[in-house]
């Protein structure tokens, strides 16, 4: 297995840190804006999938990584967006296992433990491939 070049999330990195309120007040100030979205929207199922899976994690996330590695911007960048295509693809593979348990008639909690299934598959799959 390939040795991560992000820096780990306890270390202390040996440059100054970037201004809390964009690594770690604006993503959560997002993620809320996310939910409450998601429950307005929860009587209309299409709105409140598109406003659940809007990219709005990703970019928060890519934005936080950078930041804290901004002296090795472009290695970072290439080495987390491989990690993304795994993490995305991994849930999709939720969203599909979930989707085959709920169309045989499966409870929540039964489809909710397809898709986490699926999910820690394809991420042990992906995790093989350099």
């Amino acid at each position: 297995m390939r040795q991560s070049t992000i820096l780990p999330l306890f270390s202390t990195p040996q440059h100054e840190s970037p201004a809390v309120i964009n690594t770690t007040i604006m993503p959560i100030i997002v993620s809320v804006l996310v939910i409450i979205g998601v429950n307005l929207a929860s009587e209309f199922g299409t709105l409140a999938a598109a406003i659940a899976t809007a990219p709005t994690g990703i970019p928060l996330s890519l934005w936080v990584v950078v930041q804290q590695n901004s002296f090795r911007k472009q290695a970072v960048l290439k080495e987390y967006t491989w990690n993304l295509i795994k993490g995305v693809s991994a849930t999709l593979a939720f969203a599909i296992g979930s989707n085959v348990a709920a169309r045989s008639g499966f409870g929540l909690w039964s489809v909710l433990a397809f898709g986490y299934v699926a999910w820690i598959i394809v991420w042990t799959l992906f995790q093989s491939i350099p």
